[in-house]
């Protein structure tokens, strides 16, 4: 028996220096099979990446001009994962420039599919070339700078996940387009698409995201009720040293200028997307007070109780809120608009085992979400890859569509082209996942393989008693886009019923299924992307999302 459910991860895509009471080294940070947890009471009351022990993590506040947020947020929270875990803080109350992430890289590569200029050995795979989203027609009819209007941070993050970016804005551009604004023109906004450009030498190494409880949940009404859990996992995930995203809406006047304190209180979706710095738990909640024209006090201004998030925003240069080191505000824990949050683990490549890594993968799609099929009866899914050269397999990476996994990895060599499971098992080990993301996982061994092997990546995923396969799914994102995933015979593969099938031979069931999960019952998608009908002929199903990570030896 098996029960169908949808695992929707979209989000709508909009200087005071605290000393924090206690820095990260005072608190032991337990990882329990890859999913790490700190005591909540433990943490102090107050804590500023800008100044944790006295150094500073966040890099300058940046403008975006355009309207990709989204890209800004994304490479604000990976600047301030790789800077903490390579230990590169500055003295509280200076700049930290050692390094500028590429927003221009990320909103432009997102946005375009895989051609055969991209093709490079250990990245993309020939067989995966049209893969992604194409927006050509689009952009024979609108601005080039369309897609940059609104975009998915928390699917941008398979972009990192399949080891694109992000890089430095020198590299990523070889220093002849950076990010630019010119009203007139948006030229400046085209890469090329090539191995060269698009697999440029990155400095972060991805190596775990994680979507977060929301702050602000509703109940069974539709009714706002304030998530406590949403804000502590924003504060471990910050004292941890992990860069977070939040998505909120600013589209409204709920704005103390004086105080930079923002409470919302309203029922609109988020529209905008930045990243948090730090937490107050004793913020005043009457810094959230507005008076209007007459002196009164502006009514459901003031939140129930004290404590605020931190942000840097994205509007430094054309802000009129102040200078451009001043694009950071106070967000209530109690903003009703605080629905989506994730943070970014990322590995410092001078200090990890491989600088540089080869990716075995087929799922290049840059998925917009998740479904979930759930199963009584034992089931798997695997891919099966062949060694491109002679390589060491030391990592791989899965996705989970929901906190709380646990997940059995089995890896095999030699297996035989319709059977994961058969050939010589390597190695086997059992992880569990707080939450929902991608996660790279370090393999007891590293394992020997020779060009041409056949090897497989096997996946038992379980949520309490079911068992549960996690497929990937898009659609576009206006008139004019298109979407591709690539699923070929021999490539991914479902275990039920005791008996393996090939994906490539359920891609019509697995599209039905996911379009009746977002669209058949509920308006997900309408909400996801307002501008489009809810049609069948623009979905696009991808490879299982499993890849096996090697360093060439």
């Amino acid at each position: 028996m098996k029960r169908i459910i949808a695992m929707i991860l979209t989000a709508t895509v909009s200087a005071l220096i605290l000393t924090a009471c206690a820095g990260p080294g005072d608190i032991d940070v337990a990882a329990e099979d890859g999913a790490e947890k700190l005591d909540i009471t433990a943490l102090p009351s107050k804590f500023d990446l800008r100044n944790a022990d006295g150094k500073n993590y966040v890099t300058p506040v940046k403008c975006q001009n355009w309207g990709d947020c989204w890209s800004f947020a994304l490479a604000g929270a990976a600047e301030i994962s790789y800077l903490y875990s390579g230990e590169m803080g500055v003295t509280a109350g200076e700049k930290n420039d050692q390094v500028n992430f590429s927003e221009k890289y990320i909103a432009w590569y997102m946005f375009h599919g895989m051609t055969k200029d991209d093709v490079i050995k250990g990245k993309v795979r020939a067989s995966q070339v049209g893969e992604g989203f194409d927006p050509a027609e689009a952009e024979k009819e609108r601005d080039l700078s369309a897609y940059f209007i609104g975009g998915p941070f928390v699917q941008s993050a398979d972009l990192f996940g399949s080891g694109f970016g992000p890089v430095d804005e020198s590299v990523s551009v070889n220093g002849e387009q950076p990010y630019a604004y010119n009203a007139e023109s948006s030229v400046e906004w085209q890469l090329p698409l090539n191995a060269e450009y698009r697999c440029a030498p990155v400095s972060a190494l991805f190596k775990d995201s994680r979507l977060l409880p929301p702050p602000a949940k509703t109940d069974e009404d539709g009714s706002y009720v304030f998530n406590r859990e949403g804000i502590d996992a924003i504060k471990a995930e910050l004292f941890m040293g992990h860069g977070v995203i939040v998505a909120l809406n600013a589209a409204h006047p709920g704005f103390n200028n004086k105080k930079r304190a923002v409470y919302y209180s309203g029922d609109e979706e988020p529209n905008h997307a930045v990243v948090v710095v730090g937490y107050d738990d004793d913020y005043p909640k009457e810094n959230f007070t507005r008076k209007n024209a007459k002196g009164n006090t502006v009514e459901n201004s003031t939140p129930p109780e004290n404590g605020a998030i931190i942000i840097k925003n994205s509007w430094g240069l054309n802000s009129n809120d102040g200078d451009i080191d001043d694009g950071y505000f106070y967000v209530s824990y109690y903003d009703t608009s605080l629905l989506s949050s994730l943070s970014f683990v990322f590995e410092n490549a001078q200090k990890a085992a491989h600088a540089e890594r080869n990716y075995d993968q087929y799922d290049l799609m840059m998925t917009q979400w998740y479904g979930v099929t759930e199963y009584d009866n034992e089931t798997k899914t695997a891919n099966i890859f062949d060694a491109e050269e002679n390589e060491s397999l030391y990592q791989i990476e899965y996705r989970t569509a929901f906190p709380d996994a646990e997940v059995t990895y089995e890896i095999y060599r030699d297996v035989e082209s319709d059977d994961p499971s058969s050939g010589t098992l390597l190695e086997k080990g059992v992880r569990s996942h707080l939450y929902a993301g991608s996660h790279v996982i370090n393999l007891d061994s590293e394992h020997s393989l020779k060009k041409g092997d056949t090897y497989s990546v096997v996946l038992t995923v379980k949520r309490g008693e079911k068992y549960a396969e996690v497929f990937p799914y898009s659609t576009r994102f206006f008139e004019g886009m298109t979407v591709n995933g690539i699923i070929n015979k021999g490539e991914s593969f479902l275990y039920t019923n005791g008996k393996w099938s090939d994906m490539a031979e359920q891609k019509d069931s697995l599209l039905e299924r996911a379009y009746d999960q977002l669209c058949a019952e509920n308006s997900a998608l309408n909400k996801a992307v307002p501008t489009l009908e809810p049609d069948k002929n623009t979905f696009a199903v991808d490879n299982y999302p499993i890849k096996a990570i090697l360093s060439a030896e």
